[in-house]
């Protein structure tokens, strides 16, 4: 995914000196736009999350489980971020962005955008109370479902698995 760098605000910032979701909490209070990028070491390894912010509301989200190769992008992604943010050992980053930047970002990676933007109050209702690292493998396990499903109905039809 190609996202620029912009200006670096934060760089390698430890959970444990600041908390990354009240690092997300701060940045919607103050109008920030550009985007923050989480990284901690899951269930599944490496995990990275990436929160697309602009003014006062995440705008688009991404989830990286990087050992296994598994990406999830807007609505799943931001579930799977917020989960991270709460993990206890991890680092983030914060880089500012422009507007027009953001738009760019949105219009090459649309997956990545949210619906329905998550401003300050939705943000702390959705934001799990702690880290459960299962929730990777829960998506994961109904991702591998869905995948599974459309290939019996492909081999029904003599499609095979296209």
């Amino acid at each position: 995914m190609n996202i620029p760098v912009g200006n670096i605000v934060e760089k390698r910032v430890s959970f444990e000196k600041t908390a990354a979701d009240k690092k997300v909490t701060q940045l919607l209070n103050s109008n920030f736009s550009g985007y923050m990028v989480a990284t901690a070491e899951g269930i599944t390894g490496i995990e990275e999350a990436i929160l697309l912010i602009l003014g006062r509301e995440i705008i688009g989200a991404v989830f990286e489980a990087i050992s296994i190769n598994k990406t999830f992008y807007g609505l799943q992604g931001l579930r799977l971020s917020l989960n991270l943010l709460k993990a206890k050992k991890g680092v983030f980053d914060v880089n500012a962005l422009t507007k027009q930047q953001i738009d760019l970002i949105i219009a090459f990676n649309e997956k990545i955008a949210l619906l329905h933007p998550v401003g300050i109050d939705i943000f702390l209702k959705l934001l799990p109370a702690v880290y459960r690292p299962g929730t990777v493998l829960e998506l994961l396990k109904a991702d591998l479902s869905k995948t599974e499903q459309r290939e019996k109905i492909l081999k029904r039809f003599g499609l095979g698995s296209i």
